[in-house]
């Protein structure tokens, strides 16, 4: 999914990244192929790519505003020993040292209760603002097509299977920024989901614990723990075939104010 020019997105990381990069002033661009909305970028790439620059276990990644694709952003230290990623003169992100939320895990769905839940998704079929995101558009061919929906019997739990693509992987191993992309769409909040509601991302606070082989069979699931006025607080965890954990992040969502205007623009398109 993406962001907006008032949210943020957080992650905390323990495995080194595809690059470790100490904070230094530089630049990096997302990929034109990496969007959330057609024309900017998913925001889980999106801060999986720039916390690439920190050499740092916790990195807490902002993103201020919706970040272009295919164009060079300027990167600088920040006196908090960070960074902050520019747009031309305009700030699109911060970096800077975070942590995760210690909140209990409920129960892993299946793989086949995953594949289930992707199926139930409310909006296959459904032109909408994110029908081509990269992660979850449901038709969209050269996608990771991790789709979340409602769990059967559990319709607070939201998961999606991801079978990890070689599209989104070098050396047999997925992509850092890939694992966060996985984890951005199916930390969309159920009831919100289910009542059609469009929310952005606000924040992502996640943990890496390894990233995975092509091929691997991997369940996300995520639940709501809270929800404040248009604020949803989600957990969201990735698992393994064995049922070990590969990732968690918890996020911040925030429904559009404006959303029967955001649906026809997204029919429009």
């Amino acid at each position: 999914m993406s962001t907006s020019a008032t949210q943020h997105a957080t992650a905390a990381v323990t495995v080194a990244p595809t690059i470790v990069d100490p904070v230094q002033p530089g630049r990096l661009q997302i990929d034109r192929s990496l969007n959330g909305p057609r024309r900017t970028a998913n925001g889980g790439f999106a801060a999986g790519t720039i916390a690439t620059r920190i050499d740092s276990e916790t990195v807490t990644v902002a993103l201020r505003r919706p970040i272009r694709l295919g164009v060079p952003l300027d990167v600088s230290g920040a006196p908090s020993g960070g960074l902050v990623v520019l747009d031309r003169t305009r700030l699109v992100a911060e970096a800077r040292p975070g942590r995760l939320d210690a909140s209990a895990v409920p129960p892993a769905p299946t793989f086949d209760d995953a594949r289930r839940a992707r199926e139930a998704h409310p909006l296959v079929g459904v032109r909408h603002a994110l029908s081509d995101c990269v992660v979850c558009g449901p038709a969209r061919a050269d996608g990771m097509h991790v789709t979340p929906g409602p769990v059967p019997h559990r319709p607070e739990i939201l998961a999606a299977p991801w079978v990890v693509g070689a599209a989104y992987a070098h050396a047999g191993i997925a992509d850092f920024p890939a694992v966060w992309g996985a984890m951005d769409c199916p930390s969309f909040p159920a009831a919100a989901l289910r009542q059609r509601v469009l929310c952005l991302l606000g924040t992502m606070t996640a943990q890496v614990e390894r990233r995975p082989r092509v091929g691997e069979h991997l369940v996300v699931f995520s639940w709501t723990r809270e929800q404040h006025g248009r604020r949803y607080e989600t957990s969201v965890v990735i698992v393994d075939a064995a049922g070990e954990r590969i990732a968690r992040a918890d996020s911040t969502w925030v429904a559009l104010r404006h959303q029967r205007l955001v649906w026809l623009l997204g029919r429009l398109r």
